[in-house]
């Protein structure tokens, strides 16, 4: 399991936490949600960038590197104290950076089983760029915002027409004409640009995530020129460790690429690749015959596995019962045979509530009769709770805010809650009813 380490950044005091499934930060505006998101989110950036990579490794330790790119692309510039620090565990490599020197380490793991990811961050400017036209042709800076507009370009492009109904609960559908972006709005025809806030944020949401987490996966993906030449390099260099070892030279002579050819074998195995535990586990013409075997299909590695989305307030311009619309939905669209995982970062009661009938659903789904399971709304979400974390950022500090059942207890949502309606209770002692 992934696990981040954040000191002294923003709001951010101490952060700590692993990595699950679904990740949630719920926490007043300002307090660091956001900032752990971006963070997180170029961590495994730069891992998936250093996989079987040795210049892209060499080139993110150099001095600055790693910052630079990180507040560029996530405009984060301002927000490091002098003594602010990083720490990723990743699933192939630990990543630290520390601000007093600028010093990125970059260490493979020894046991280094990593599954290739597609990142996708959706900002909560995503109805900005819903709302100027051709804003993905822009290509000035290099930022989270920009490439948003990219992915969501590529989304459109393979997904013309979508409805939208089923979360907005009347007829409202997307339709791409000559490259122009439509909206059917109980038979209103509207140019994207002029139609409703809730619409252009939910719009670029539910498409990107579609096209993510499902149309993706039904093309080719070729490589970029940039991880092709790194595919080819490291196999060139597996090769030649393939002939020495062929032409007699002593396996121990390749100590240090043990770790990394074991792992490569591990994350083979289920292309007729055999996974050992130490390369002396093999007689030297089967582990030559094993790295030739691992090299022909090394291409897989770096086929997508799974999508990583990073979600910022999803409840943006949207009513309640969407919110919980688009959280019911968006679990029963993520339980497949891919593990897709999501960070949510949020201050929405209603985005809490919609999680928790989820979670409760899966918690006792097996003490219901089949016959009245689709009596509940939540029904086709329905989680364990084991694969969700829920977090709230309160002074700084990270408080994980669910019950040994994975169930969310009380937190300053409720509280505020509470409040509100006790103050309600008290004003209407003075309400005189005329009748």
């Amino acid at each position: 399991m992934q696990k981040l380490t954040i000191k002294n950044i923003g709001a951010i005091k101490l952060v700590e936490f692993e990595v699950n499934r679904i990740n949630v930060f719920m926490g007043p505006q300002s307090s660091g949600k956001s900032t752990i998101s971006k963070i997180l989110c170029h961590c495994q950036w730069v891992e998936k960038t250093c996989f079987l990579n040795d210049k892209q490794m060499e080139n993110y330790q150099k001095q600055g590197v790693f910052y630079d790119s990180l507040i560029e692309y996530h405009k984060l510039d301002g927000y490091f104290h002098k003594n602010a620090s990083i720490k990723y565990e990743g699933e192939a490599m630990t990543i630290t950076y520390t601000h007093s020197s600028k010093k990125t380490t970059i260490k493979l793991n020894d046991k280094m089983i990593f599954s290739y990811p597609k990142i996708c961050y959706i900002p909560s400017e995503r109805n900005f760029v819903a709302g100027v036209p051709n804003f993905s042709k822009y290509n000035e800076g290099n930022n989270v915002l920009l490439y948003f507009a990219y992915d969501w370009s590529e989304a459109k492009e393979d997904i013309k027409k979508l409805d939208i109904s089923n979360l907005l609960s009347r007829e409202v559908s997307y339709e791409n004409i000559n490259d122009r972006d439509y909206i059917f709005d109980n038979g209103s025809k509207l140019l994207l640009t002029n139609a409703s806030s809730g619409v252009q944020s939910v719009l670029p949401l539910y498409q990107t995530i579609i096209y993510m987490l499902s149309n993706l996966y039904k093309k080719q993906r070729a490589l970029s020129p940039s991880k092709e030449m790194a595919r080819k390099d490291f196999a060139n260099k597996m090769i030649m460790v393939a002939n020495r070892i062929a032409d007699g030279e002593n396996i121990s002579n390749f100590k240090k690429y043990s770790n990394i050819l074991i792992s490569m074998f591990k994350m083979l195995e289920s292309y007729d690749v055999k996974a050992i535990n130490k390369l002396s586990d093999l007689l030297p013409k089967e582990l030559s015959h094993n790295i030739y075997e691992a090299v022909h299909v090394m291409e897989r590695l770096f086929n997508y596995h799974y999508t990583q989305l990073f979600i910022e307030e999803p409840e943006q311009n949207l009513f309640p019962d969407t919110q919980q619309e688009f959280v019911y939905w968006l679990l029963e669209f993520m339980q497949n045979d891919k593990k897709h995982a999501a960070i949510i970062t949020t201050h929405s009661p209603y985005i809490l509530f919609a999680l928790n009938n989820c979670m409760m659903g899966g918690l006792v789904k097996d003490n219901i009769p089949k016959e009245e399971v689709s009596d509940f709304a939540s029904h086709s979400a329905w989680i364990n709770p084991k694969l969700v974390s829920v977090f709230e950022l309160d002074n700084g500090t990270l408080r994980r805010v669910q019950d040994e059942d994975g169930i969310i207890e009380d937190n300053y949502l409720n509280t505020a809650y509470k409040k509100n309606s006790e103050e309600y209770l008290e004003l209407l002692n003075y309400y005189e009813d005329e009748e």
